[in-house]
C-alpha cells in the first residue's frame, strides 16, 4: 500500500485549469512534486460513486500510472474535456459495477468495448483497469487488477505464452484477474498460513520481474 510514484501537480492544475474540467483536490491540487501511495488513491475509492468523486478517481488513478512525465496528458484530457457530462456518468457507473460486486467483465466492459478499445477518448484498458483497480476501496483484498504491456508482455514470458499485449477483451480481462488470485492463494498455502497474499502482489510482482522494451 505505500507503493507511490510522483506526480508533478503544478502541471496538473495548469492542463485542468486550460480545459474548463473540475480542479483536483488534496496532493494534485497542490504545489510541485508531489508522492501519492496506493493507499491514498484507494481512500479514494472508499467514497459514494458520483460524477463529481469520479472525476477524481480518474485525475489520481491516471496521475498515477502516468508518473512525473505524463506522457501524452494533454491528449488524454482534451478527451475527457470533449466529453466531460457523458464522462463523468461513465466512470461513475463503473465505480458503481464494482462496489456492488459485479462480474470482473462487466464492469471492465462499462469502460471499454467489447474489442477493447476505451469508451473514453484516450482512456484505454490500461488505464481502464487502474481505475476499476482503485474504485475497489481499501477495505476488501482486490479482485480488478491492473493490466499494462508490461505486465501482459511478462505473464507471456513462461505463464501465458499466448496473452495479447494490447485491447484486451472483457472475457481476457476477467481470466487474467482469476490467475492472478490463484496464484496467490498458491502463494499463500506456501507460506503456511503466516500470512494472506493478495492478488495484487502478484500483479506488482509481474510488473516488476522485468522491463521490456515495448
Amino acid at each position: 500500500m505505500n507503493h507511490a510514484v510522483y506526480v508533478d501537480a503544478d502541471r496538473w492544475k495548469r492542463e485542468l485549469a486550460a480545459r474548463g474540467l473540475p480542479i483536483a483536490h488534496g496532493k494534485l491540487g497542490g504545489i510541485g512534486r508531489a508522492s501519492i501511495a496506493r493507499k491514498e488513491i484507494f481512500d479514494l475509492g472508499d467514497q459514494t460513486p458520483t460524477p463529481a468523486n469520479a472525476f477524481q478517481l480518474f485525475y489520481y488513478s491516471l496521475a498515477w500510472g502516468l508518473g512525473t512525465r505524463a506522457p501524452r496528458l494533454h491528449q488524454r484530457l482534451d478527451g475527457l474535456a470533449a466529453h466531460q457530462e457523458k464522462a463523468g456518468h461513465q466512470l461513475a457507473s463503473a465505480w458503481t459495477l464494482v462496489q456492488d460486486g459485479a462480474p470482473l467483465r462487466d464492469a471492465y466492459r462499462s469502460l471499454t468495448t467489447d474489442r477493447g478499445a476505451g469508451r473514453i477518448p484516450w482512456f484505454g484498458p490500461a488505464f481502464s483497469t487502474k481505475f476499476l483497480y482503485f474504485a475497489q476501496g481499501s477495505s476488501i483484498d482486490p479482485k480488478h487488477l491492473i493490466l499494462d504491456q508490461v505486465v501482459s508482455k511478462n505473464l507471456r514470458m513462461d505463464a501465458w505464452p499466448q496473452a495479447p499485449t494490447a485491447g484486451w477483451w472483457p472475457e481476457t480481462y476477467e481470466r487474467y484477474c482469476k490467475l492472478l488470485g490463484r496464484w496467490a492463494d498458491q502463494a499463500a498455502e506456501r507460506l503456511n498460513g503466516a500470512r494472506p497474499v493478495r492478488a495484487d502482489e502478484i500483479e506488482m510482482t509481474l510488473f516488476r520481474r522485468q522491463r521490456p522494451s515495448l
